[in-house]
């Protein structure tokens, strides 16, 4: 399997666990480098800073405790950077134990699964037999060729090939094309519009545009993705059935700088509050 055979090329090239597939910096700096053991260190001192001040929970994802899992990586990823960019920049805070936090955790274990576990055989947020996957109406990939191909290849294959061409892009390709363009690419649910076994939800991903981009270099911008979905769950939650829908072409555009992140995103509230900033602004 490919992603067997370049896993310890992975760890060499990985700078943390906390960031193996996003590498940009922090801030706009001019490095285009991953962040240093100290920068990660301060990291996590404020998110624990954060949390105890504000009572805020990282979000759950489930099986990262496993034995014998055979990680892409060498071991359990880090979240605590993608944790503390989420806390500070979602813009819903779900109730526990909500449909909304339950799914946001789902994806999340599965986004997690799907990037670091070496053997899809060992993904327990998919049902193994009757997974599949496609997005904006592109092909449908089952368990082990979504695995194969990789998040990316999937969400962008129905994108025009002069804008992301999946028929010649690899695993290896696709997650070093957006490698230095964030620091961490968050993601959140903003509302589910049904419970099981149909999960009908919009979400929203971003992330500060610190790096660089087919050569284009951030400016420290906000990138913005929206879309919505729809997830069949069986009886254990487990996913079996994801439709995906959002405008990739003009999340590819900001990122070339061929559109400004005021251009894009027009039937979306980007500019929706930041609940921490509110819990900041009370202080």
């Amino acid at each position: 399997m490919a992603l067997e055979q370049t896993k310890e090329e992975r760890k060499l090239t990985s700078p943390s666990l906390a960031q193996t597939h996003m590498q940009g910096p922090l801030a706009v700096n001019g490095s285009g480098k991953a962040l240093t053991r100290a920068e990660l260190e301060e990291v996590k001192k404020d998110l624990e800073k954060i949390k105890a001040e504000f009572g805020l929970e990282e979000p759950v994802r489930s099986f990262m405790g496993e034995e014998d899992t055979s990680w892409i990586f060498g071991g359990p990823p880090d979240y605590s950077l993608t944790n503390y960019l989420y806390l500070k920049g979602r813009t819903h805070v779900h109730k526990p134990g909500s449909l909304e936090q339950i799914v946001e955790n789902l994806v999340k274990t599965w986004e997690m699964e799907r990037s670091h576990k070496a053997d899809c055989r060992q993904h327990q947020s998919v049902d193994q037999e009757r997974f599949a996957i496609s997005a904006n109406g592109g092909k449908v990939f089952n368990n082990s060729e979504a695995h194969k191909v990789g998040n990316y290849n999937v969400l962008l294959n129905a994108c025009p090939a002069d804008l992301w061409d999946s028929e010649k892009s690899t695993w290896e390709d696709s997650h070093h094309k957006f490698r230095e363009a964030f620091a961490a690419f968050p993601w959140e649910v903003l509302q589910v519009y049904s419970g099981p076994p149909k999960v009908a939800f919009t979400w929203r991903h971003w992330g500060t545009f610190t790096g660089t981009y087919e050569e284009n270099k951030g400016k420290g911008e906000k990138v913005e993705m929206f879309g919505f979905g729809t997830a069949v769950v069986n009886d254990k939650l487990q996913l079996c059935d994801v439709e995906i829908f959002y405008n990739a072409e003009e999340f590819i555009s900001v990122l070339r700088g061929q559109k400004t992140v005021d251009e894009v995103n027009a039937d979306w509230n980007s500019g929706a509050t930041c609940p921490f900033a509110a819990m900041v602004a009370k202080k």
